[in-house]
């Protein structure tokens, strides 16, 4: 019986570690998703501010104002190289969440499959006491006289 308590404490145990490997990595997925977001933002933005650039020479901007351009686009550059990492770093971290999480669930549903076969064989345990009692009792043999065979 303190089987059964034990595994039933270690069930409630791995289901809570998986609940919140699940959280934390449900967390980190939508990091990751909204850093995907921004960098496709930035890279919208650049690129418009690109081919802008390109009719910029064609369309009679100043020296100076073609060269505002350029410094934009070099900041806007380093703006989109920035979140390509944040956003590297963050599915990284989702996919190293994930793999917690597939190996907490795993151990979880193990877990419960083992509580599930050590209940089945205590309540078959209990039915057979409560039927005919011990089977290795119901195997001796009783003389007359009071002795044992």
């Amino acid at each position: 019986m303190s089987d059964l308590k034990e595994t039933r404490s270690l069930v409630d145990k791995a289901h809570r570690d998986e609940v919140k490997a699940y959280n934390q990595m449900v967390s980190d997925e939508e990091k990751a998703k909204e850093q995907q977001a921004q960098l496709e933002t930035c890279v919208t933005y650049r690129d418009e501010c690109l081919d802008g650039l390109k009719t910029a020479k064609s369309s009679g901007l100043s020296v100076v104002q073609v060269r505002e351009c350029q410094l934009l686009m070099q900041y806007l550059d380093s703006v989109v190289e920035t979140r390509q990492y944040k956003a590297d770093i963050s599915s990284e971290n989702y996919e190293k969440l994930k793999a917690v999480w597939t190996k907490k669930s795993e151990h979880y549903e193990q877990l419960k499959e083992t509580l599930e076969k050590q209940e089945i064989e205590e309540r078959e345990r209990r039915e057979n006491t409560m039927v005919g009692g011990d089977i290795s009792e119901q195997s001796e043999t009783y003389y007359s006289h009071g002795g044992k065979k």
